[in-house]
């Protein structure tokens, strides 16, 4: 099989709408949170949100996809054609480019909005095209339509690990031969009353007087998550295919794997086995053990029952208090569907530069943990191989292990 490799990066995120920016402010130890007020719930609830300085009309000059397309493919058609500028790919081969995305629940706040229409104002409020912009593949399917290309197009929905299993997905499709080339990432867009009132009611936001204490991923003390939005995307290529065109290498990817809890709706399997397992296994589809590994990238979203079981299946891979482990949630919430291709980029940019961003909102670190914890500061860290991990609701876990060479 061929190697993949990624030449490509693209980011819409809370924190910056650029990869540097996101990255500088990573490492200024920015958190991107604040408070909006929902009617019915008498305190604030914290969310991490994409700025208003983000205007489609940057990224998409058709008016008819202004019209008709939702926010989650706006933030993903920016992203992506930040990622083809670094990876510079002007040119797509049409049939052996495949489009591959990650997304919790689509363009669900559009459709809040149009049911609230049709409850108050009538049927004449409904959109005609609210099927065709807020279900889940539209995202995938502007991406192939704005570039024209014509080879798989998927969309991954398998809660907050949509990111990390489209990533490892399209990198297979590469591997196999299938493709030369792999649009990959994830996306979302859920902050929306509706979603907020219902995780409120099941008890997993954080409740916090200030924003900065919101979102602890791993703290003793932590509460629950904090709602983030945004876009990640990566270009995959096959190395044959990015060395006969020059393009340099950010990173390699080397193993990946994606396992269910088969345990609950919500609440992951308390020991970490089958998160233990998924890691486990995604070293070894690279060939490579606990020890050969740099960084963890954690899913880390300071739920008190996710975290647990996060902890339990990182001591139980790693079983040395050394692994160096972060979660980048302290800065801009968990961003869902999105989260694990932002994890990959900031894993990527921590290989590059020699330093890894402090994991912010954490200051009493939970007694189960037996790692070591980035805080306070970023450290000057030699990155050559990083585990990314994402966990999402249905049992959903999956890993990816990235590396800086061959």
């Amino acid at each position: 099989m061929d190697s993949c490799v990624i030449t490509g990066m693209g980011i819409i995120a809370s924190l910056g709408l650029t990869v540097d920016e996101f990255w500088h402010r990573l490492l200024e130890g920015e958190q991107a949170i604040e408070g909006v007020m929902i009617p019915g719930i008498a305190s604030p609830i914290w969310q991490s949100r994409v700025g208003d300085s983000f205007n489609p009309k940057d990224v998409v000059d058709d008016p008819r996809v202004l019209r008709n397309a939702s926010r989650f493919t706006f933030y993903t058609l920016a992203a992506v054609s930040q990622a083809l500028t670094q990876a510079g790919l002007n040119v797509l081969p049409e049939e052996r480019t495949a489009v591959v995305m990650g997304t919790s629940m689509g363009g669900v706040p559009d459709l809040a909005v149009a049911q609230s229409a049709y409850i108050t104002e009538g049927i004449h409020k409904v959109p005609a095209r609210l099927m065709a912009s807020v279900i889940p593949n539209m995202a995938a399917s502007h991406v192939a339509m704005h570039y024209r290309v014509h080879g798989p197009q998927l969309t991954v929905t398998s809660a907050c690990a949509s990111g990390i299993d489209s990533i490892g997905m399209a990198a297979r499709l590469i591997q196999s031969g299938m493709v030369d080339v792999a649009i990959a990432g994830g996306v979302e867009n859920l902050l929306d009353p509706l979603v907020s009132a219902s995780l409120f009611h099941a008890h997993a936001l954080a409740h916090a007087t200030h924003g900065s204490d919101a979102s602890k991923p791993f703290d003793r003390d932590r509460t629950g998550f904090v709602m983030g939005e945004g876009s990640g995307v990566v270009i995959l290529e096959s190395e044959a295919h990015a060395l006969r065109r020059g393009q340099p290498i950010l990173a390699y990817v080397k193993g990946y794997a994606s396992l269910a809890d088969g345990y609950h709706v919500t609440a992951p399997d308390p020991s970490g086995k089958w998160e233990a397992r998924a890691m486990q296994r995604s070293l070894e589809s690279g060939s490579f053990t606990a020890s050969d590994v740099d960084l963890v990238l954690a899913h880390g979203t300071a739920t008190p029952v996710g975290d647990r079981a996060e902890i339990r299946a990182i001591n139980q891979v790693y079983r040395s208090p050394h692994t160096v482990v972060i979660s980048i949630k302290g800065h801009i919430g968990h961003s869902m569907g999105a989260s694990g291709a932002m994890s990959v980029i900031t894993a990527i940019r921590a290989m590059h530069e020699s330093v890894v961003p402090a994991t912010q909102g954490t200051r009493h670190l939970d007694p189960e943990v037996d790692f070591d914890v980035v805080l306070h500061e970023p450290r000057t860290l030699s990155v050559e191989i990083v585990q990314v991990n994402a966990f999402g609701f249905g049992g959903q876990n999956a890993s990816l292990i990235i590396s800086r060479s061959r």
